[in-house]
């Protein structure tokens, strides 16, 4: 019985090794490396396009998306069959794909911010030349413009349109109060401008018709929010101060909180680490393409000051489902920024709300806010909002005083 049963086994065994050697694994299928064009439908006839690159190096693949000036490198692909996964470094996004062919493929954006049904369908294609198509002839909008957003009803708010141009190609940003709309690209031919922005948290875009030096156009913010926009050049259009907008409410003199880091120790700012030492508090979440800008700054000028007296810690409110998942963004925002100041986690989830455990300010205006803390504990500054590489001057200015100020309280002297 014993030599039956070990023949039945050896001979199954072979059977089923000559199936297999018969009939392999199928490989996945592979996408032709180079530029594509990606058409991200927002709606029915609404479609948002943005170019990217595939590239592979032995086996390694890479994607990464252009946003003007801003290059989006993507590491995390995931070949399967005859799909392709693609999951971004810090956003909670992913873009999941079905090979067609090696010059085709289709598949959907998710969002998890949003939810786990926030789905965009999307197709690329090889061979991108142009991010919009270019259709007559070109005219100038380079400039600086007074914007009103929502003109005419309860939702209306001011920003300033800043476009540089080269030929068709226009590029540029819109700062507001609270922010700006970081890296924008696009075209301008006949009397359409046409600009979109897609960085796996964001995906803008903006159409308009131009006359002389005005603009009116729609903006449209994936497939959830809409509106309407004019412009018209005006070198001299101001925004209110951005460290006017945010303050102590009375009764308050200092800023005071106790938070848990990564590893659940309870930190505090009164605690010996920030004693006697300029500290600069991030409020900020991971999920905020803004807040993502100023952690690579607030990383550099840590960098630079750390080693003279400078603290920074970053207060992060998340909007994930659980703990768990919010340690891990910010984890991941951690490495891919560099950032190596102190985080600590303000709320996990959409319910923990910055303004009800930061009750000493008047308002959490915007993600992020940054607040400067000399020595002796007194606030010198309440910056709201962040403006990013993509304002240009805007940037740069941001940069020239938050050092300056930073050296000043470097170099104080408690009494």
């Amino acid at each position: 019985m014993d030599i039956i049963k070990y023949i039945f086994r050896a001979l199954t065994l072979a059977t089923v090794s000559i199936f297999i050697s018969c009939h392999p694994e199928p490989e996945a299928q592979l996408p032709t490396t180079g530029k594509w064009h990606a058409n991200l439908e927002l709606k029915k006839g609404v479609s948002l396009p943005f170019i990217f690159h595939l590239n592979q190096i032995d086996s390694t693949w890479t994607m990464t998306i252009v946003n003007g000036e801003e290059e989006i490198l993507l590491e995390d692909l995931i070949f399967s069959s005859d799909s392709l996964k693609v999951t971004f470094p810090v956003f909670e996004s992913a873009l999941n794909f079905k090979i067609i062919d090696e010059n085709t493929l289709k598949g959907e954006w998710v969002n998890y911010y949003k939810s786990n049904d926030y789905k965009l369908s999307i197709t690329a294609k090889l061979g991108a030349k142009n991010r919009f198509d270019l259709v007559g002839p070109v005219r100038s909008v380079a400039g600086k413009y007074e914007v009103v957003f929502s003109p005419d009803t309860d939702e209306e708010y001011p920003a300033i349109g800043l476009f540089k141009q080269n030929g068709s190609n226009v590029t540029g940003t819109f700062a507001t109060e609270t922010g700006d709309y970081r890296h924008l690209e696009g075209v301008v031919t006949n009397d359409s401008l046409k600009l979109s922005t897609f960085d796996g948290s964001h995906a803008f875009l903006f159409k308009a018709a131009v006359s002389d030096s005005i603009l009116a156009g729609t903006f449209w913010s994936g497939s959830h929010f809409k509106e309407n926009w004019t412009a018209k050049i005006n070198p001299q259009a101001k925004l209110r101060n951005a460290d006017s907008l945010t303050y102590l409410n009375p009764g308050f003199e200092k800023m005071s909180f106790t938070f848990p880091d990564a590893t659940g120790k309870m930190v505090s700012l009164e605690d010996k680490q920030f004693k006697n030492k300029p500290v600069i508090v991030q409020i900020m979440g991971s999920w905020c393409p803004n807040c993502l800008d100023e952690t690579r700054y607030l990383s550099s000028l840590y960098k630079k000051y750390n080693s003279s007296g400078l603290e920074i810690i970053a207060l992060a409110f998340e909007r994930t489902t659980n703990k768990e998942k919010a340690l891990e963004n910010l984890k991941n925002l951690k490495v891919k920024t560099g950032a190596d100041y102190t985080f600590l986690l303000g709320g996990a989830t959409r319910d923990d709300k910055a303004e009800e455990k930061l009750q000493m300010l008047n308002h959490i205006m915007s993600y992020p806010t940054a607040l400067f803390i000399d020595k002796s504990g007194e606030i010198r500054r309440i910056h709201t909002g962040f403006y990013g590489p993509s304002t240009g001057k805007y940037y740069e200015d941001f940069k020239v005083k938050t050092e300056h100020l930073v050296e000043e309280m470097l170099n104080e002297k408690l009494d």
